[in-house]
């Protein structure tokens, strides 16, 4: 998995690939939208500061083609 986005708020992007070893194939891609949450209230909220230090420097850039 990679993360490719932190809006340094609410939101984190993580994208993922499943591989067979045995030949190699990709047999799965997906995204995974994060956003932070109050769980008491379900109501959204900034994301602590020490989540947004670490995600955001784990970033990756997805190559556009």
């Amino acid at each position: 998995t990679w993360l490719v986005q932190c809006d340094g708020r609410l939101r984190l992007e993580r994208r993922f690939q499943i591989v067979r070893h045995d030949t190699g194939a990709t047999v799965l891609r997906g995204r995974w939208n994060l956003v932070s949450v109050v769980l008491s209230s379900g109501k959204t909220t900034r994301l602590p500061r020490q989540f947004v230090d670490t995600y955001s420097a784990a970033v990756v850039q997805i190559p556009t083609s």
